[in-house]
Formats: structure tokens, C-alpha cells, sequence
């Protein structure tokens, strides 16, 4: 901003002197005002079941309350003094007008708010990671929300799914629950609300059949029986299409598969604006099938591990591109919109798989599994050598990839991307993009505190 923008500021706001222990901002309430702590130290925390956890703390310079100034949400966590603290108020209603009058004064304060927030997500990132991947109280924060997931109702045509997969697949219950909080948090805003559950459920339907499929790739073993599997979405003659050739023992799996397939498409078709987003749905889906393929090549073929391509085709596909374009599907976007919105996508599902990542490495290990990119750069740091990880014994494995650091890695690259989201969130207006960027913080959240859940 310019320096005649910040004098403008200090005129527009007003000066109050608070005591020790003042609230300053409330969680879930909408902040009306920016506040700039101009002396003084406060303290930021979330409500955590009855208490509060602490995640952050601020001195005099820092501003307060950018994020839901920018996006006019309601405030995510609460701030108070911990000293007598001097704070310039800014009221949005005083902002508002001077826009009004002067355009060019509010794209100014909007960008630097953006760079703002970018700057302190780099640097929480930076704290809240530098004692290791998982620190204990930031997994903490999510216990409370991993325990409220089991009380998740689904929809009924999601529990008619999930009690069929159970009768064919080995995953819990909690993973479904599990995944609606992580969908409806990464849901784009932009879905209106008559299309919500019908575009969740649809979701999850999807996951269930990407867990079949992961399923037939990563433990039955077969690259045979996943192509078979491929030979269902899309077929020309759709529902008429013949069943694939499989073994008697796989029929009832595979015609789980295919009911499911048919049942995703007539949802999907029934959207709105399928017909116009329709090719682009294919293509996201044609990549998630590639990832699948490439898993299974690796898996016979481990010399193959490399970094560009783990990249490229993760094994912990999130489906995040597919279900971004579903979401499309529900309301119409500013077309010249569409480059950017792939793009935070794109980076979006990157981040999620990097969670999952750190979230299911360790049980890969005794079936060895070793798709994970913790165990590729593994390969490619020295940690391990691919006749290693076939022939240690698991425990060792995993007490070599703990103590050196693999899991850091991971990490960085999160925070790397995460900071390529808040850029690209000012290229997008047709909806608030920073709430998808708070989900996939969620996400992450989610994933360390979930550790051994899914």
C-alpha cells in the first residue's frame, strides 16, 4: 500500500486502550472492524470442548481479524490481551466508504490484506512444524472433532453403500464419517445450498469406489483384475455393458463396483450445468485411473520409484480435482476464472495427498506397501535401498524413516504449496477461495490427528 493509504488508515480508525485479559475478537462472531495491536501483547486460541488451546501468539505491529475482514466470515478463533494493550480499530463501515469514493484505496488494502495473510501462514507454517511433523498440540486440537465424527449421520444412500462395501472390503466406519467432514470442508463455496447433500453424498460414493479400486490394486494384487475394473466407467454401452471376465470369488465385488459406478453417473448427470463440464469430468477421472496404473506398475516393479513421477500420479489420489469439477457442475464461474481455479485445485489435492501421506505411512509398511512418497524419497536420499524395504524387518523400516527426517520433507513440500494458495486466492472472485484454503489446512489437521484411524 502506499503511505498515504496507511495515513488514511490511522484516520479512518480509532485508538482504545484495553486491560489485561480483554476479549478483542470472539470465535464464530463476525468481526466488524480491522485491528492493528499498536502496543501490547494478545493471545490467539480456538475453543477445544469445555477450555481453550492456545495456537498463536501477537505483539504491537500485528494485525488482527485480516482474514475475516477479507473474506467477511465469521472469526475462526478468539483473541484477547495478555497486557494493557493500545489497538487502532478500523471499521469496516468506514473502509466501505471510503471506497466508494476512492476504488483504487480498496484494491490496495484488499492486495496487501492478501500478501498479509500469506506472510503470517508462512510463518505459523514455519512454527507450527518446527519441532517435527506432528506437533502434540496441534493434533490435539482435533480431538474433540475426531470424536463428534462418529456421531455423523449419513445420508441414507450413503449408508446403503457403505453397508454394501462392508460386505466385500475390510475398511471401518469411522473412514466414512471421516471423509464426509473432510469433503464438506473442501466443498467448493460456490455449491448452492438446495445442492449440498446431494453433491457430498456423490462424493462419497466416489471414495467408495475408489477404495474398491485402490483395493484390488494395492492387496489383491492383480494388475489384471484392476484393468478389468477400468473396463466399467465410461463404457459406451453403459449399464447395458457386459460384466468383465473375473474369477467366480470376485463377481460380488465387481458388481459392487459397477452399481456404484452407475449410480455416481446418474447423480452427477442429474447437476445442472453437467452438460458444459462434462469432457473435463472424464479427463480428472482418466487421471485418477492412471494414478492407479502407475501404483500397480511400481508395485511390480520398484525400480521404477521415482520422485517426478510419485508427483505426478500420487497413489494417494483425493479425487479433489473430480470432485472440484462436480462442484462446478452446480453454479456458474467467471469462464476466464477457470485457469486459476484448476490451479488452486491442483495444488489443493496435492496438499490433501501429502496429508495422507503422513497419516497412513506406518501401516503401509508391514504389507509392503511402498507407493507412499516417504518411502521414494527414502529410495532416493540413501535412507533405504529398494532390497531394504522388501527384506527389513517392518519396525526397522519404519525407525529409519522416523529418525531421518523423511517425514519433514513431506511437510516442507505442504508448506511449499501452501503458499502458493494464499497468491493464487486473489485470482479468484467468483467465490471466497479462502475458505477451500482453510479446509485443506482442516485436512491436515485432520489427517496428524487421525493417525492409525484411517
Amino acid at each position: 500500500m502506499l503511505t498515504e493509504d496507511h495515513a488514511l488508515l490511522d484516520r479512518l480508525g480509532t485508538v482504545t486502550e484495553y486491560p489485561a485479559g480483554s476479549a478483542l475478537i470472539t470465535q464464530g462472531e463476525r468481526p466488524e472492524a480491522l485491528l492493528l495491536l499498536l502496543e501490547g501483547t494478545a493471545s490467539v486460541h480456538l475453543r477445544r470442548g469445555d477450555g481453550m488451546l492456545e495456537v498463536d501468539r501477537v505483539a504491537s505491529g500485528d494485525l488482527l481479524g485480516e482474514m475475516s475482514f477479507l473474506t467477511n466470515d465469521l472469526a475462526s478463533a478468539s483473541v484477547s490481551t495478555l497486557a494493557p494493550s493500545r489497538v487502532l480499530r478500523i471499521q469496516r463501515s468506514a473502509v466501505e466508504q471510503q471506497a466508494a469514493v476512492d476504488p483504487g484505496f480498496a484494491l490496495r488494502l484488499y492486495r496487501g490484506l492478501a500478501r498479509l495473510i500469506a506472510e503470517r501462514m508462512r510463518e505459523r507454517n514455519t512454527r507450527l512444524f518446527a519441532q517435527g511433523p506432528a506437533p502434540v498440540d496441534y493434533a490435539a486440537a482435533w480431538t474433540d472433532t475426531l470424536a463428534s465424527l462418529r456421531s455423523i449421520q449419513l445420508p441414507p444412500v450413503v449408508e446403503r453403500y457403505v453397508s454394501a462395501y462392508e460386505e466385500v472390503g475390510h475398511r471401518g466406519a469411522f473412514l466414512w464419517r471421516w471423509c464426509w467432514r473432510g469433503v464438506d470442508e473442501t466443498t467448493l463455496p460456490l455449491v448452492p445450498e438446495a445442492w449440498k447433500e446431494h453433491v457430498l453424498s456423490t462424493k462419497l460414493l466416489a471414495i467408495i469406489l475408489n477404495v474398491l479400486l485402490d483395493d484390488l490394486a494395492d492387496q489383491r494384487g492383480s494388475e489384471q483384475l484392476l484393468e478389468a475394473a477400468l473396463t466399467i466407467p465410461f463404457h459406451p454401452q453403459g449399464k447395458a455393458a457386459p460384466a468383465p471376465e473375473v474369477p467366480a470369488e470376485e463377481r460380488r465385488y465387481f458388481a459392487l463396483i459397477a452399481e456404484l459406478w452407475h449410480a455416481l453417473e446418474e447423480r452427477v448427470q442429474a447437476l445442472p450445468h453437467h452438460a458444459a463440464y462434462r469432457p473435463l469430468y472424464v479427463f480428472d477421472y482418466q487421471q485418477v485411473f492412471n494414478s492407479m496404473r502407475h501404483s500397480v506398475l511400481t508395485r511390480n516393479r520398484p525400480a521404477l520409484h521415482n520422485l517426478a513421477e510419485n508427483r505426478a500420479y500420487s497413489p494417494h489420489n483425493m479425487n479433489m480435482m473430480v470432485f472440484a469439477t462436480i462442484d462446478l457442475m452446480t453454479a456458474p464461474v467467471v469462464e476466464t476464472e477457470l485457469g486459476a481455479i484448476r490451479e488452486t485445485i491442483w495444488y489443493a489435492q496435492s496438499m490433501g495427498q501429502i496429508a495422507n501421506m503422513t497419516a497412513t505411512w506406518r501401516r503401509e509398511v508391514p504389507a509392503r506397501d511402498f507407493a507412499s512418497r516417504v518411502f521414494v524419497q527414502a529410495l532416493e536420499s540413501g535412507v533405504l535401498t529398494a532390497e531394504q524395504l522388501e527384506t527389513l524387518p517392518p519396525e526397522e523400516i519404519t525407525a529409519r524413516i522416523d529418525s531421518s527426517g523423511m517425514e519433514d520433507l513431506l511437510l516442507a513440500e505442504w508448506r511449499e504449496q501452501r503458499q502458493r494458495l494464499d497468491v493464487l486466492m486473489a485470482r479468484v472472485r467468483s467465490f471466497d477461495m479462502a475458505r477451500l484454503i482453510r479446509g485443506v489446512d482442516t485436512l491436515l489437521g485432520m489427517h496428524l490427528a487421525a493417525r492409525g484411524l484411517i
